[in-house]
């Protein structure tokens, strides 16, 4: 380790940056099981390892290498982040994927997909993201065009998986980990595509952000400022949303369009991005709002129309938007016939039933079975005359068509006593105490 004043001032601020990540994030680190260290073996990571090491327990560390299999050195890097953890008596592991192609993206998903099978409950992933990789993703993100959020660039932490990501360095720019680097001595690797301007985020680093470096000196910190003030406004707009979109929701979660649609146009277009964030994780951009407005939005009223969104389906039925899972759970997952003798929630697989006390209701659970409608069931509803066909009831009860073939039904013994969320049966209904029975989608 070399002597040298101003080094050891940066190697300082290197740690306590460092450390200000981590204790700004709640639950605090001290109870964090694992963390884990995406190491490619560059600089940063190597720094990221170089700091993990000095100041956090070495029970919690696990080095992960990603080998996506592109360059010819690749089992090299292997090897090498292999031999930096050993020499820290950290654990080690090398997961193997294969990009789709060469792209940065396919890089990219192929190793996030990879973070996220191994990350689990209570493991923080640490990144060795730094304030030049920030500079380079919110010019990136201009020019491709993106709103509040795009331009507010890496979050230092957000949720990954089951677990957290954490982005330690985020306000350290890239000459600050060099100097760390090279007083601490470390070897760190550098790959050799990083130099290629043909892709969109090299030609950026190499071409454009030492031009206006040398113009603006302090082009990193007025970005990363910039970045803060636009998260500081997107989480603002969100908080506004969050009002509103109680207007057009109901209490199944479903989208009124007829509530919807007494905001102006921007506010429209706003709420159902916000809507489906809200309810599926997932951000739409602009080309994806536009083909749920003409397919979804726009199709004819007697349709049923469906845009995939990863593994939901947006539906629209009777004036409602719908978003749900869509039919993938695993084979096997789904439950056919469930007793239900007692108050309780029963998971079916795709949707759940909600049995619980009340002041009037299914008159007894004793020998309750939940079963699957399999077609053509009647029964006579409470106070009604004349049997009639769970397929009318459901109709009339405006249950959209894709939940009635599974709706599940409850039976004792061969005799249908009620339909979740629509009827008791007579003879089985209670008006001085019993249970309700509830179905929800998820």
């Amino acid at each position: 380790m070399k002597s040298n004043p101003e080094a050891v001032a940066v190697l300082k601020k290197c740690e306590r940056y460092f450390l200000q990540a981590l204790t700004s994030i709640s639950p605090p680190h001290v109870d964090v099981k694992r963390f884990l260290i995406a190491h490619s073996g560059g600089l940063d990571s190597q720094v990221l390892l170089a700091l993990a090491s000095q100041l956090l327990p070495a029970s919690k560390l696990y080095v992960v290498h990603i080998n996506h299999h592109l360059q010819g050195e690749a089992s090299q890097w292997a090897e090498f982040s292999y031999r930096q953890a050993v020499s820290r008596s950290i654990r080690h592991t090398v997961m193997d994927v294969f990009p789709d192609d060469g792209s940065e993206n396919a890089a990219r998903d192929a190793r996030y997909s990879a973070f996220e099978q191994i990350i689990q409950p209570g493991d923080w992933l640490l990144m060795g993201h730094h304030a030049d990789d920030q500079a380079e993703t919110i010019l990136f993100r201009m020019l491709r065009g993106a709103g509040l959020l795009g331009l507010s660039g890496m979050a230092v932490t957000r949720p990954l998986g089951i677990g957290r990501l954490v982005r330690p360095l985020l306000m350290l720019s890239r000459v600050e980990l060099e100097q760390a680097a090279d007083f601490l001595e470390l070897d760190y690797i550098n790959d050799p595509s990083n130099q290629d301007i043909v892709y969109d985020r090299n030609f950026l680093r190499h071409k454009v952000l030492p031009s206006l470096k040398q113009r603006w000196p302090q082009v990193l910190e007025r970005w990363q400022k910039n970045a803060e003030l636009m998260a500081e406004s997107h989480d603002l707009l969100e908080t506004y949303l969050d009002t509103d979109l109680m207007l057009c929701v109901d209490s199944l979660g479903c989208f009124n369009l007829q509530a919807w649609e007494g905001f102006e146009p921007p506010k429209r277009r706003a709420l159902l991005r916000h809507w489906i964030y809200r309810r599926t994780g997932h951000r739409i951009n602009q080309n994806q709002l536009q083909v749920i407005t003409v397919d979804v939005l726009q199709a004819k009223a007697d349709a049923n129309p469906v845009y995939q969104l990863g593994e939901y389906a947006l539906r629209r039925f009777s004036g409602r938007l719908y978003l749900d899972l869509d039919g993938l759970a695993p084979l096997g997952s789904l439950r056919d016939e469930v007793p239900a003798g007692s108050e309780g929630v029963y998971d079916l697989g795709d949707a759940t039933v909600h049995i619980s006390a009340a002041s009037v209701g299914l008159k007894t659970l004793s020998g309750v079975v939940i079963k699957r409608r399999k077609g053509g069931e009647r029964c006579r509803p409470q106070g009604k005359k004349h049997s009639v066909s769970v397929k009318k009831l459901l109709q009339e009860a405006a249950i959209p068509p894709w939940y009635r073939a599974n709706w599940p039904l409850l039976y004792v013994g061969d005799e249908l006593v009620a339909v979740p969320s629509i009827c008791i049966c007579e003879g089985w209904y209670s008006e001085k105490s019993g249970f309700s029975v509830l179905w929800c989608s998820f």
